[in-house]
């Protein structure tokens, strides 16, 4: 488990994608499949090892949590991770 002064730069600019595509809310829940799509847009050098160890990284460091649904699986931001994609949102607008 990693914390937040513990992730690397493509670890933050990834949870910040997470927080744009999640509306920075806690309550809002995607597949991970979809994030993956706006990952490959934005980061098109990522290759799918990285980005799959990078979310496992977030998942498991509970900055990323699981939203069960029905049908399959979702995602959504820890209140920790609101917290975090909020700080990295800061610093880049800087």
């Amino acid at each position: 488990m990693k914390t937040f002064e513990e992730l690397t730069d493509l670890e933050r600019s990834i949870l910040l994608i997470w927080g744009k595509e999640l509306n920075f809310s806690t309550t809002t829940h995607r597949q991970i499949e979809k994030i993956n799509k706006r990952i490959d847009a934005i980061l098109p050098e990522i290759i799918h090892k990285d980005k799959k160890r990078i979310n496992k990284t977030l998942i498991n460091s509970g900055f990323i949590v699981k939203h069960p649904t029905g049908r399959s699986k979702t995602y959504q931001l820890s209140p920790y991770g609101l917290r975090c994609c909020n700080i990295v949102k800061r610093e880049n607008d800087i």
